[in-house]
């Protein structure tokens, strides 16, 4: 990576080196049965280069050959793309906290072992299914630049999730799980699942109306997805957000703060972002109120603004060099409330509990108009009394995020950028069909 580095700076430009190194192995089971086992070993680089307000870039998955490399970069330049900003100078980082060489060698059948204990957990489920994904992985990204710049960072994480399906009513329910070395189990979020799963047998239908509804972790994407489209610099440098000229005003409810912090996400922290920036703590709303949009290097420059270290390449695996960097949260969350699950349960007197949503980005989503198939238990008295045959959610998430009666006081994985709590709110529109 230096010996290209030095080669782009002989040429007379400024240059980024990237490169993303990532070996995996995946395991599937059904009722214990293992099924497909692949395995997936990546290696790439990728170039940028300003000369002169234009950028050119380019990868390759095999760096034999750096001038050639370099050559495409610059050829690349002729598409006449503006670049205002330089690579920052981010200085030395060494980040390795989260790395287990071990992972590096794991076998299949120690993999397997380990999403056996996480099936044990899930003896108490009346009837139906177990599907059952998880793998293992390791990671390293090292980014240098002609601004001095050498950052280093390796991770290593084991992950799961089960499915516990009832095929008769095509239903489901997951838990997963994450940890550096081995999948860390929590026997609480476990038993949620099965209780929540067993009462799930019946079936109920219900009529239209607006009533109480629990978004629990896993099916907040619809909400969040055209929450975070509406928060990124994209949409403001477009002139097309909703939330422009919204800043410091209270946009959705008092009682939520969302906020984007990759250093402090467990198993998955990163120190800076894949432009070298430093990632820090950002609060998107605080509180209820718009404090931020999300950018990258481009577009901070374009709207005159700071770097919030919220740029990654979110490629494949095997394609993450191939694309260029742009605005992403990559650990995002809704804050904590002071409310358990099984308060939250309670204070439903009729509602349903949103399980699962389909067609997410449905709708005019930058206006986050809403219209999603879902899955979810219906609710009376604070008691789970079956599974609703079929409804959707329809609506304004503004409108819906803005009437919370209460936040769930943990938060919880779900194999996503995101880990949120559940969430409960109030006069939702339910359409059954």
């Amino acid at each position: 990576m230096q010996r290209l580095l030095k080669l782009a700076v002989t040429e007379g430009y400024e240059a980024e080196v990237f490169s993303h190194r990532e070996r995996s192995i995946r395991l599937s089971k059904v009722n214990g049965v293992v099924g497909s086992i692949p395995a997936s070993i990546y290696s790439g680089v990728s170039i940028r280069v300003i000369k002169d307000g234009r950028i050119g870039t380019a990868y390759t998955m095999n760096l034999s050959d750096r001038e050639a490399l370099l050559s495409k970069a610059t050829l690349s330049m002729k598409a006449g793309i503006e670049a205002g900003f330089s690579f920052p100078e981010s200085g030395f980082v060494n980040f390795t906290d989260e790395y287990d060489p071990l992972i590096e060698e794991m076998s299949f059948a120690n993999l397997n072992r380990q999403l056996s204990v996480m099936e044990s957990y899930y003896k108490e489920v009346a009837q139906g299914s177990l599907y059952v994904y998880g793998g293992c992985s390791t990671t390293e990204i090292r980014i240098v630049n002609t601004s001095g710049a050498d950052l280093l960072h390796k991770n290593s994480e084991v992950y799961g999730t089960v499915y516990v399906v009832n095929p008769l009513a095509g239903y489901a329910m997951k838990n997963s799980a994450i940890g550096v070395s081995r999948v860390e189990v929590l026997p609480s979020d476990v038993k949620r699942t099965v209780d929540l799963y067993n009462r799930s047998l019946s079936e109920v239908e219900i009529d239209n109306g607006r009533m109480k509804v629990l978004f629990t972790p896993d099916s907040m994407i619809a909400l969040t997805y055209r929450l975070d489209e509406a928060s990124s610099a994209k949409a403001f440098s477009q002139k097309i957000s909703p939330l422009l000229n919204r800043a410091n005003q209270l946009v959705i409810s008092p009682l939520l703060s969302r906020v984007n912090d990759p250093t402090a996400n467990p198993s998955r922290r990163r120190l800076f972002d894949d432009e070298g920036v430093q990632t820090e703590r950002i609060p998107i709303f605080e509180k209820g109120v718009f404090s931020n949009a999300y950018n990258d290097l481009d577009l901070a420059y374009k709207l005159k603004t700071k770097p919030t270290g919220t740029s990654f390449r979110e490629g494949q695996m095997g394609k993450k060099v191939a694309q260029n960097p742009s605005p992403c949260l990559s650990s995002v969350k809704f804050a904590t409330g002071d409310k358990s699950f099984k308060e939250i349960l309670g204070m439903i007197d009729r509602g349903v509990i949103v399980s699962g949503v389909a067609g997410v980005s449905s709708g005019s989503n930058l206006n986050g108009d809403l219209s999603v198939r879902m899955t979810g238990l219906y609710v009376e008295n604070g008691e789970v009394v079956g599974k609703l045959k079929n409804a959707m959610i329809t609506g304004n998430i503004y409108d819906i995020l803005s009437n919370v009666i209460a936040v769930e006081n943990r938060s919880h994985y779900t194999n996503s950028i995101s880990q949120d709590p559940s969430i409960l709110f109030d006069d939702v529109q339910i359409v059954a069909f």
